[in-house]
Parts: structure tokens; C-alpha cells; sequence
């Protein structure tokens, strides 16, 4: 079976997709039980410490998430043994040992700083220090997943993910109850280990924990690698720095941490559970498309099949999720949190551009194009940053919404305008046909889960999700065949 096939793309989307949804359910879980426990200003608290972390992180990883991926699975295609790869997976551990003690570090250095940047005021120091073993393992378990992508451990790596999920729901259910809101920092910096241990469980008998030596020779065979990911750290800085802004600036209005949670509270809803379909691209179709990226034709027609599949997958989960959207937030948080569902609507088309970008986005990745992916993410971020700090001040909540959504619009454009020209990227007629045709049935769904009536929006709304079967059969008809 082709690794562009459909049936491959399916194959490892439902993997991936089905283990997510097992995530998902344990994060509804868990999501109720901080909604109860410790309210709107909780979550956001909870949110401002999980940026603060993936801040400092991005800052010190030095990008090894991303470029030891890369670099083992080359090796890996190759058809090189566990035995001739545990020469390279101690290196690029030894690295990221390095790189985790150094945001450790700056983490306990910067504390001050950043509790006065984002508080206003020092007396959070204390708090931010609690975040440094957090950073540690953070960067110990980004380790663990390049090595389960490099070498195609894809169940292992989706599994290990639940893991953690289930991990974080009992820590969750242990201090919550006991502390409230006092039990963010412990349920942060608990799971963080428990994360990491489930993803090191998932390798650990195809390659035991072994850090090499801090010498100049081992340490500087894996410059090449370093260099590669260095370039990708300004960009993963400044989308946390973004993220981190937008909720500093939130903070500072009135509401304060309440408008932090119940942001978070939408951007979990639009984004977070929606993004399992994503996880499996990342695991699968990254290391497909490095090696596709040589030839053009080749590498379009993946490219394009990857986002024939995704749009099919994603238009009716939009369009039932925003018909369902009261009644999620119902079951997931309490009613308080009802006030987010304008700006959640507004931002679901979000979801489905990014079904289209995203595999196009990753050409640059594959490419080892460093200075052009940095500089599109940078671009992004700056412009994200803008219009969802400049909606919020303009219409509140639905204004955020409609900036996350304006941002990821002009995302697209860019992406998919600047890799026409650079990388001689082509979508196919039916792709675009069938990318405008669904993405039209989307907004009148949209449109029909703003009707009051509860009886219209069901009828009208199955109707609608209905529809999008003729569009989606000619790609899930290739999923039952035996070759594309």
C-alpha cells in the first residue's frame, strides 16, 4: 500500500484519531471537574502558568523536538537497527538533559520577571519558581516523543498520550478537591512527570535511558542537529510569547484571571479537542512528506490528499459541534461558561482553514528551510497577537473569536500564496472544488447553530451534515481501496 494513499492517510488519521478521542473524553473529565472546583479564575490561573512553562521551554529546547525528528528518521529510512540508532538516541538525549536543566534554570532566574509581567507585582515569585521541575520534564518528554516519531512508534506515541491524560485526570481528582485553586501548581508540575514517564515507558525497551558524556567530542557531533533546531526556536518563542500576551493583556481588564479562564475555556473548545485529527498528521505525515519533498509532483499529490481528508473529516465534526455547542459547554463546564459560545462560533472556521494550510505549512519543515518557516510563524504570531487582543477590546469575547479567526484567514493566504511561488505548490481543481463547496455548507451551519429554535437547528442542521456526504464519498471510497 502507497504511503500517499488514502487508505494509508485514513489508516493512521483513525489510529490517531481514535486514541485522541480517548484523550478528549478524559479532558471533558477533567475539564468538569476544574469548572466545579475551581471556577473561571482557576482555569485561567491554570492557563497562565501551562503558557509560562511552554514559554521557557521554546526559549531553551534549542527547536530538538522538531529537528531530532528529522535526523532519525532519515536514519531510521535507511533501514538502520535499533542497535546501529542507540548511537544517535543517546546523543540526541544527552542534548535534551542539556537543554532541560538549562530551562530549569532560567526558569528559577526569570521567576521575578515574569510574575512582575504578568501579575504586575512580585509576589507570584514564589509560584514561578514551583514551574522549574515542570520546564524540566516538559523538555525531558518532547525528548521521548522525537524519538517515537523518528522511529515510526506511532501507536506507542498515542497511547503514551492517554497515559498522560489519565495521569493528569487522577492528580486533578486528588488536589482539587482537597486544595481548590491552590492545587493548580501541584497538578501542573505532577503531570508533567507523569507525562514523561508514560512516553519514556513507550521506548524504553527499544532504547533504555543513557546519557552520554558532557565531553566536547560527543557534544559537538550533534551540532548539525542543534543548529537545525535553533532556527526553530524564535519561532516557537514567539508563539508562546503571543499566546502569553494575549492572556496578560486579558488579565488586565475587568474580570482579570475570570476573562483568562473563560478564554481558555473557548480556545480548549475550538481548538484543543478539535486538534486530535492534527496529531496524527504530525506523527505520520511529516516524516512522509520529508521524503516526498524532492519531487513536485509527488509531493503535491500527498499534500493534496492530506487535505482532501482533512477537510472531509473536519467539516461535519464542525458543523455538529457547533450545532451541539450549549449543551457541550452544559456537560463539559457549567452554565457560567455559556458566555463563550459567540466567540466560539465566530472562530471555528479557524479549524477548517487550518485543515487546508497545515499540510501545506509543513513544506518548509520538510525542507529543512529553517529561516522561511521562522519567519512565516513570526508573521503569524505578530498578526494573531493583534487581532485577537484588537477583537476583545472592540467586541469582547465574540471579538476574540472573530480575530482567531481573521488571523488563521490571513494564515492561509500566506502559506498557501507564498509556497505557490516558492515551492511550486499546486492544489488540483477537485481539492479546491471540493474545499469551497464545504467550506460554503460549513457556514450555513454556522449560520443555522445561531437559530434559537432548538427543533430548527437540529432538522436544518442534519440536513446540512448530510450534504457533505456526496463531496466526502470519492475520498473515503479510496480508503477501501487496496491502492490509491
Amino acid at each position: 500500500m502507497s504511503s500517499h494513499s488514502y487508505r494509508h492517510i485514513f489508516k493512521y488519521t483513525s489510529l490517531f484519531g481514535s486514541v485522541q478521542a480517548l484523550y478528549v473524553v478524559l479532558a471533558v473529565v477533567r475539564s468538569k471537574v476544574m469548572a466545579v472546583l475551581i471556577g473561571a479564575v482557576g482555569i485561567g490561573l491554570a492557563d497562565l502558568f501551562s503558557r509560562t512553562i511552554e514559554l521557557v521551554g521554546n526559549l531553551t529546547n534549542f527547536g530538538l523536538g522538531l529537528s531530532a525528528v528529522k535526523r532519525l528518521s532519515e536514519l531510521y529510512a535507511q533501514g538502520r537497527s535499533a542497535v546501529h540508532l542507540r548511537g544517535h538516541v543517546r546523543l540526541i538525549r544527552t542534548w535534551v538533559m542539556l537543554t532541560a536543566l538549562l530551562g530549569a534554570v532560567v526558569c528559577l532566574v526569570a521567576a521575578p520577571f515574569i510574575s512582575w509581567g504578568t501579575h504586575g507585582t512580585m509576589a507570584h515569585t514564589v509560584d514561578y519558581c514551583w514551574l522549574a521541575p515542570a520546564v524540566f520534564f516538559t523538555t525531558l518528554t518532547g525528548g521521548e516523543m522525537a524519538l517515537l516519531k523518528g522511529v515510526r512508534r506511532l501507536r506507542a506515541l498515542a497511547l503514551a498520550s492517554v497515559g498522560g491524560a489519565v495521569g493528569m485526570l487522577v492528580l486533578c481528582l486528588t488536589f482539587y478537591p482537597l486544595l481548590g485553586i491552590h492545587g493548580v501548581l501541584p497538578v501542573l508540575v505532577g503531570t508533567t512527570v507523569v507525562t514523561f514517564f508514560a512516553h519514556y515507558a513507550s521506548i524504553r525497551q527499544t532504547f533504555p535511558y543513557h546519557v552520554g558524556p558532557f565531553r566536547r567530542r560527543f557534544m559537538v557531533s550533534g551540532l548539525p542537529m542543534v543548529r537545525l533546531g535553533m532556527a526553530y526556536i524564535l519561532a516557537g518563542v514567539m508563539t508562546s510569547g503571543a499566546e502569553l500576551l494575549v492572556r496578560t493583556v486579558l488579565m488586565k481588564q475587568p474580570g482579570g484571571l475570570a476573562n483568562v479562564g473563560y478564554y481558555t475555556v473557548g480556545f480548549t473548545l475550538t481548538v484543543s479537542y478539535l486538534r486530535m485529527i492534527f496529531v496524527a498528521m504530525d506523527a505520520d505525515y511529516f516524516p512522509r512528506l520529508s521524503a516526498a519533498v524532492g519531487h513536485t509532483r509527488e509531493m503535491n499529490l500527498l499534500i493534496n490528499r492530506q487535505i482532501n481528508m482533512l477537510v472531509v473529516l473536519m467539516t461535519p465534526f464542525l458543523i455538529i459541534f457547533s450545532l451541539s455547542l450549549p449543551l457541550i459547554i452544559h456537560v463539559l463546564y457549567t452554565s457560567n461558561f455559556l458566555v463563550v459560545v459567540p466567540m466560539v462560533l465566530a472562530a471555528v472556521p479557524y479549524m477548517y482553514f487550518k485543515s487546508i494550510y497545515t499540510p501545506v505549512a509543513y513544506i518548509s519543515l520538510a525542507k529543512g528551510d529553517s529561516l522561511i518557516y521562522m519567519t512565516l510563524e513570526l508573521t503569524y504570531d505578530v498578526v494573531f497577537a493583534l487581532c485577537v487582543i484588537g477583537g476583545f477590546l472592540w467586541k469582547g469575547f465574540l471579538g476574540a473569536g472573530l480575530g482567531i479567526m481573521t488571523a488563521n484567514l490571513f494564515d492561509l493566504v500566506l502559506i498557501t500564496s507564498f509556497c505557490y511561488h516558492h515551492y511550486h505548490y499546486r492544489i488540483n481543481r477537485a481539492t479546491l472544488r471540493r474545499c469551497a463547496v464545504l467550506f460554503l455548507l460549513l457556514l450555513i451551519g454556522l449560520f443555522v447553530a445561531t437559530q434559537p429554535s432548538a427543533f430548527l437547528r437540529g432538522t436544518l442542521g442534519l440536513g446540512i451534515t448530510l450534504m457533505v456526504f456526496p463531496f466526502a464519498w470519492p475520498v473515503l471510497r479510496q480508503v477501501w481501496k487496496r491502492r490509491s
